[in-house]
């Protein structure tokens, strides 16, 4: 029977899936760890928490704005610095060079008015790596929503209220002031600690081309999650969106897979009819 039941909510997924508008994949499950996972895993550190929740009910805003229905992914971070709540994916996702001059990507984001630090939110993150390089040939780029408000500076981001955001190769130029994606050191270039240097997916690529290894480096990693030393965060994440112009978008939709009820057996449903049968009979 619970074979049977397992078969059902497959089927059920299945079905979901085949129904999705193209581009969209429903993610219905993460995996115990990104690395050996074909699909979107938990990435926490220290005590942060990920999970995949079933908004109805929740009210509010964070039920009512929410970008697709009806779930989301869930994380949280506790009340050491060392906790990061965090989602990611690994696989190799096209050139680093050509994608993040071409790129297209994008989440919703909602953060809880909680936690000491009001600049904390989730962020996006996208892996850089190229095989067999010197050494210096990782990285993380880091879009940061309190880089990214429509004034310069660190702004902390609104709370308690679905954000929707949309990047391309040029968000974060020197046309663009309202910021773009920090850099975590890597192909000859610093570590921006959190913050400046914010430049644009494009003016990154540039800097990059100087270290010979970014020529073969990959985009191996998509995230997205809230990182240590924000204690005490609860955020909700959706609608990842990842491309670019010219191959098109994927759009990852976070839903808690349904649960399918125990079917009743055959002696209940027999039971059931007789006693609808000395209903009749009495009446």
């Amino acid at each position: 029977m619970k074979l049977s039941i397992k078969l059902l909510a497959a089927a059920i997924i299945v079905s979901f899936l085949s129904n999705a508008k193209a581009g969209t994949i429903v993610v219905n499950e993460l995996g115990a760890s990104v690395s050996g996972y074909a699909g979107w895993a938990h990435a926490n550190r220290g005590g942060g928490t990920s999970s995949l929740v079933d908004l109805t009910g929740q009210g509010g805003n964070l039920e009512s704005g929410q970008p697709l229905p009806t779930g989301a992914a869930k994380l949280t971070t506790g009340a050491d610095n060392a906790d990061g709540g965090e989602i990611a994916i690994a696989g190799d996702f096209g050139s680093a060079a050509a994608v993040l001059n071409d790129l297209i990507a994008g989440y919703s984001y909602f953060k809880v008015d909680n936690g000491p630090n009001i600049f904390a939110a989730p962020s996006l993150k996208l892996a850089v790596s190229a095989a067999g390089g010197t050494g210096d040939n990782y990285g993380q780029l880091i879009y940061e929503p309190s880089w990214n408000q429509p004034v310069g500076g660190s702004i902390a981001p609104p709370t308690d209220s679905w954000q929707t955001v949309s990047i391309d190769s040029s968000t974060g130029s020197a046309s663009d002031s309202s910021g773009g994606w920090w850099w975590t050191g890597g192909f000859e270039q610093p570590n921006g600690g959190g913050g400046p240097p914010i430049r644009s997916a494009s003016e990154w690529a540039g800097l990059f081309a100087a270290d010979s290894d970014f020529a073969n480096a990959k985009i191996v990693g998509i995230s997205v999650g809230v990182g240590t030393y924000n204690q005490n965060q609860i955020g909700y994440v959706d609608a990842v969106t990842f491309g670019t112009t010219t191959g098109g978008t994927t759009v990852y939709n976070f839903q808690p897979a349904a649960v399918v009820p125990e079917p009743m057996s055959g002696f209940v449903f027999a039971g059931l009819g007789l006693i609808a049968i000395g209903r009749r009979r009495r009446s």
